[in-house]
C-alpha cells in the first residue's frame, strides 16, 4: 500500500516570493514520485510569519494528521513548519502520537533530536535577523543612510554618497504650516479641515485625519511628535515582540537600543516653533488620556451604521448631541448637515416600529418558523459547523496579513476600516457558530407556537430600543435587522436630511429570501 504523504509549505512576505510556494511544493512533489508514495493533501500558507501556529494552512494539516488520513508529511525545510523551538516540538509530538513522519526535503528523515537541533537554529536565525536588521539601522545612522518615509523628504539615490533623504521643499512648506498653526492654537481636527479645504493630500494620498497629525507621543510618530523636523534622526525607538500562544504583537519602547544623531540639513521646523509646539501640546495633555479622542468617545446605538449618501464615508458623533459626514466634518465633502442623536433616534425607531407591527411581518415570521422547524427537524451540525469554521479561519488570515502589514511598517490608519470590517465578520461567524451548535441540541419540537415567539421578539425589540442602559445589546441586535442608514441632505425632509434605512428583515427571520418573499421593504425612508 502506497504512503499517503500531506506537502506543507510556507512563505513570509519579507523573506521570500509568492513563487516559493510553487517551488516548495513542486520539490516536495519531485520527491514522493520519486519514493512512489500517493500525495493526497497539500497545505500552504501564503506570506504568513512561522513565529505562531496560528496559521490557517498548518491548522488544516492538524487535523489531517488528528484524522490519521496520512502517514507522512513532507517538508522542504523544518523551518516552514515553525520558526520556534517548542513549536516544532509540539508539532513534532503530535506527529508521532498520530503515527505519522516528517521529512524534510534538504534535511531528511527527522527525529525528535533533529527537530529539537533544527527547530532551535531556526528560532535563532528568527532573532539573529531581527538583531542584524537593526544593528544595521543603527549603524547606517552614522552614515546618514535613515530608513524613514517621513512626510517633507524625498529618498535620494541608493548611489549617493552621505545623506539618503533631502528636504522637499513643497512638502516642507506643509510641514511648517501645522506647526505654525498648532502653536496658534489649533487643534489638530481643525489643522486637518483646513488642509483638506485646501486640496493638500495627505501623506499616503487621500485626506488628512487629525490622528495623522497627532500621531503618539511616546512613540514620536505623528507630525507634530517627529524630531526629524528639528533635524533629529532616531532608529530602534521601538521594539517589537509576540506572545509565545497566540502570535499577538507588542511594541514597546526601547530607550537602551534608541540611537539618535543629528542633521541639521534636513531641519525643517525652527527650535523655538518645535518648542511652542510642544509646549501647547503637553498642556493640552493635561487631565486627557494620550488619545483625546478616544477618552470621550462611547458606543451609541448606530455606531457604524451611519453613512453619507453623498462620499461613503461614516456619520460619527460631532458633539455629545449630534452626528455629522466624517469627511464633511474635515471639508473634504459637501455634506455639511448634521442630525441630532434624539431626532434620529425618534425617526429611526418610529418607523422600526411600524414595520414590526405589520401583518406581513408576522406572516413571513410564521413562514420561516415553519421552514425553521422543518430543517431543525433534519439538522446535521457537522457539516455547518465544519464550514463556519473554514470562514473563520480565512477571516483570521486576513486579519493577520493586516498586523503582518502594520508590523513591517504601514500604517494603521490605512487598515483601519478593513480592521473594523474584518472583526465584524469575525464576531457574525463566531456568533453563527456558536447558533450552529446551539441548534444541534434543539429539537423542532421543542420550540413554543409561531404568537408566543412573535411576541416575544417584538417585546425585545421594543425593550431594547426604549433602554438606554442596554445600548450595547441593542446595537448588535440592530446589526443584525439594519445594514446601513444611509443619510443625504434634503431641504425638503425632515429637519433638513432623508434617512434611508437598509434593513435585511430576513435575518431576523433566519432566511435570506424570507423578506422579499413575502414583500417586506429591504429599504425604509423614515
Amino acid at each position: 500500500m502506497k504512503r499517503r504523504v500531506a506537502i506543507y509549505a510556507r512563505y513570509s512576505a519579507d523573506l521570500q516570493k509568492a513563487t516559493s510556494i510553487t517551488d516548495q511544493v513542486a520539490m516536495a512533489q519531485k520527491y514522493c514520485d520519486e519514493q512512489g508514495y500517493d500525495v493526497v493533501e497539500i497545505f500552504t500558507d501564503e506570506e504568513i510569519t512561522g513565529r505562531h501556529l496560528r496559521r490557517p494552512g498548518f491548522q488544516e494539516l492538524k487535523k489531517a494528521v488528528e484524522e490519521r488520513r496520512i502517514d507522512l508529511v513532507v517538508v522542504e525545510m523544518l523551518d516552514r513548519l515553525s520558526r520556534r523551538t517548542a513549536d516544532a516540538l509540539h508539532s513534532w509530538e503530535l506527529l508521532k502520537f498520530s503515527g505519522v513522519d516528517l521529512f524534510s526535503i534538504k534535511e531528511g528523515q527527522q527525529d525528535f533530536l533533529t527537530v529539537l537541533l533544527r527547530g532551535y537554529g531556526a528560532q535563532a536565525f528568527s532573532e539573529s535577523v531581527g538583531f542584524h536588521t537593526r544593528r544595521g539601522m543603527q549603524g547606517a545612522l552614522g552614515r546618514g543612510r535613515l530608513h524613514t518615509s517621513a512626510f517633507g523628504y524625498r529618498v535620494l539615490s541608493e548611489k549617493t554618497e552621505g545623506l539618503s533623504r533631502e528636504v522637499d521643499a513643497e512638502q516642507a512648506v506643509v510641514v511648517l504650516r501645522i506647526y505654525e498653526e498648532a502653536a496658534a492654537g489649533k487643534s489638530a481636527l481643525q489643522i486637518a479641515h483646513g488642509l483638506n479645504a485646501d486640496g493638500i493630500k495627505a501623506p499616503r494620498g487621500g485626506t488628512w485625519d487629525a490622528s495623522t497629525i497627532r500621531g503618539n507621543r511616546k512613540r514620536g510618530e505623528g507630525i507634530l511628535h517627529n524630531r526629524l523636523y528639528i533635524g533629529e534622526a532616531q532608529v530602534c525607538r521601538t521594539t517589537q515582540s509576540y506572545h509565545p500562544e497566540t502570535g499577538a504583537r507588542r511594541v514597546d519602547l526601547s530607550p537602551n537600543e534608541m540611537v539618535s544623531a543629528t542633521f541639521p540639513e534636513l531641519q525643517i521646523v525652527p527650535d523655538k516653533l518645535w518648542a511652542a509646539v510642544q509646549a501647547k501640546l503637553k498642556e493640552d495633555q493635561v487631565g486627557r488620556t494620550e488619545n483625546p479622542v478616544r477618552s470621550r468617545r462611547r458606543k451609541h446605538l448606530f455606531s457604524g451604521l451611519m453613512v453619507c449618501g453623498c462620499c461613503g464615508a461614516h456619520y460619527v458623533k460631532m458633539s455629545s448631541t449630534s452626528f455629522a459626514c466624517n469627511e464633511g466634518r474635515k471639508k473634504a465633502c459637501k455634506n455639511r448637515t448634521n442630525i441630532s442623536q434624539k431626532r434620529l433616534e425618534r425617526r429611526v425607531f418610529g418607523r422600526l416600529r411600524d414595520a414590526f407591527r405589520s401583518p406581513e411581518l408576522f406572516a413571513a415570521f410564521e413562514a420561516a418558523l415553519r421552514e425553521e422547524r422543518q430543517k431543525l427537524a433534519s439538522f446535521d451540525p457537522a457539516t455547518e459547523i465544519a464550514r463556519l469554521e473554514s470562514l473563520i479561519r480565512k477571516e483570521e488570515a486576513k486579519q493577520e496579513s493586516i498586523f503582518r502589514a502594520i508590523e513591517e511598517g504601514a500604517p494603521f490608519a490605512a487598515f483601519r476600516a478593513r480592521s473594523k470590517a474584518i472583526d465584524g465578520e469575525l464576531t457574525a461567524l463566531r456568533a453563527r457558530l456558536e447558533e450552529a451548535s446551539s441548534r444541534g441540541r434543539v429539537a423542532a419540537h421543542d420550540l413554543p407556537d409561531t404568537a408566543t415567539l412573535f411576541a416575544r421578539a417584538v417585546d425585545a425589540m421594543e425593550t431594547l430600543l426604549g433602554d438606554p442602559d442596554l445600548v450595547h445589546q441593542a446595537h448588535t441586535y440592530l446589526r443584525n435587522l439594519i445594514t446601513r442608514i444611509v443619510l443625504v441632505p434634503d431641504p425638503a425632509a425632515e429637519h433638513g436630511v432623508s434617512i434611508k434605512l437598509e434593513t435585511d428583515f430576513a435575518a431576523l427571520l433566519g432566511g435570506a429570501d424570507t423578506g422579499h418573499a413575502h414583500g417586506l421593504a429591504s429599504c425604509l425612508m423614515c
